[in-house]
């Protein structure tokens, strides 16, 4: 598993370089525009993203100081909601600067953790084992960077990806007593229609996720 925990580090860090190739060419006015989630803009949701990074990073921290942080976000939701909506507006430049700055930290600090240290109990929306760390924050990346409308697709996902949260996320699915019949798509866009961005109409409604 040790192995597998640095990989997924790894494909952490692939992910942030691909958003920020995305986000390097986002303007002004395109910051301000809706994104495809509904009630944000791009600049709530790269705030979102930065943000989360900093949650990831108070998690790894917590693991490896032995001293696991007790909430995700400081605060709860409302301190969560405020941050965000603070700093949806900010210049572009802002933007950018503060994902790479707390995308890059949490990235170091998960990659820091130890193999002794892997089942550690995290604190997420349920209790999880610290290497669920990277896992976390690589659905974060790749499925917002989705959200945020400006050309990544569920098709540029990474195989890796998507092979990896069918696994578990098509098992939760089914855990919530839901008994339909999953369409038969490509892994892809099964994908994105098990997290609620379905590609195409037409397809079996699924309670909210995460499950």
């Amino acid at each position: 598993m040790g192995d597998d925990f640095e990989g997924l580090v790894d494909e952490v860090r692939a992910s942030g370089e691909r958003l920020r190739a995305t986000l390097a060419g986002m303007t002004e006015q395109e910051a301000r525009a809706a994104s495809l989630l509904p009630g944000w803009t791009r600049g709530h949701l790269v705030t979102h993203l930065a943000r989360n990074a900093d949650a990831m990073w108070r998690f790894a921290r917590g693991v490896i100081d032995g001293a696991p942080a007790p909430e995700m976000y400081p605060g709860g939701p409302e301190a969560r909601a405020a941050a965000i909506e603070e700093g949806a507006d900010r210049p572009v430049e802002l933007l950018r600067a503060d994902l790479q700055f707390s995308g890059v930290r949490a990235a170091r600090a998960m990659g820091s953790i130890d193999a002794a240290s892997l089942d550690t109990d995290i604190h997420w929306k349920h209790t999880v084992p610290a290497r669920m760390i990277p896992v976390l924050r690589w659905r974060e990346l790749e499925i917002h960077h989705v959200d945020l409308g400006l050309g990544y697709a569920p098709a540029d996902w990474p195989a890796a990806f998507v092979t990896r949260t069918l696994a578990t996320e098509l098992p939760a699915l089914r855990g919530t007593g839901w008994d339909g019949e999953a369409p038969d798509l490509p892994e892809a866009e099964l994908l994105a229609w098990l997290i609620g961005r379905p590609t195409r109409e037409g397809l079996p409604a699924v309670p909210g996720w995460p499950y």
